[in-house]
């Protein structure tokens, strides 16, 4: 099994982590909604990523947010997101969003989700929204699955890239 090494990626992905990190995600929701050849999107789609997809009576979409930076600290950047999706997608119901970071539990004993969360949740209710979240203890499970190892191993392996190739010639 391949490790989620975060430092790999950014390595590999150098200064172009959120677009792989939304092509990644992509990914991950294709296989998990069964969608084996894509789903339609416009350029710069607002709010979403891709085209919400039906199943059942829910309209599903998704979002990636890539932040080197606290979630807590990006709080408004996600509800604002939520807001785009849901006034340029009227119809949709539920929406995965998929995260870089695990979230930090609740420093208060009795409470274990952090207030951050709590607040963007209740944000995503008002838009008659339910919020699906990934994060990296799911791509976790999904990419041990042997029908996305290979998924894994482009992310997260350190397989020859740009950076090994310099690190080579400066060496010879």
């Amino acid at each position: 099994m391949t490790e989620i090494n975060w430092n790999i990626f950014k390595a590999k992905f150098n200064q172009r982590e959120s677009n792989s990190f939304e092509n990644l995600s992509y990914q991950l929701f294709c296989f998990e909604h069964n969608q084996p050849y894509g789903i339609f999107r416009f350029k710069n789609q607002t709010g979403i990523e891709v085209e919400p997809i039906s199943i059942g009576s829910d309209f599903i979409g998704f979002q990636a947010k890539y932040y080197e930076t606290k979630l807590t600290e990006n709080k408004a950047d996600i509800i604002d997101s939520l807001k785009k999706a849901k006034s340029k997608n009227p119809k949709l119901t539920k929406l995965y969003i998929y995260l870089n970071q695990e979230f930090s539990e609740s420093s208060k004993k009795e409470i274990k989700n952090p207030t951050y969360k709590n607040e963007i949740e209740q944000e995503a209710l008002k838009l008659d929204l339910i919020i699906v979240w990934r994060v990296p203890s799911n791509f976790e499970i999904q990419l041990a699955d042997n029908q996305n190892r290979h998924i894994a191993e482009f992310y997260f392996t350190n397989g020859s890239n740009i950076i090994d190739f310099l690190s080579g010639i400066t060496s010879h």
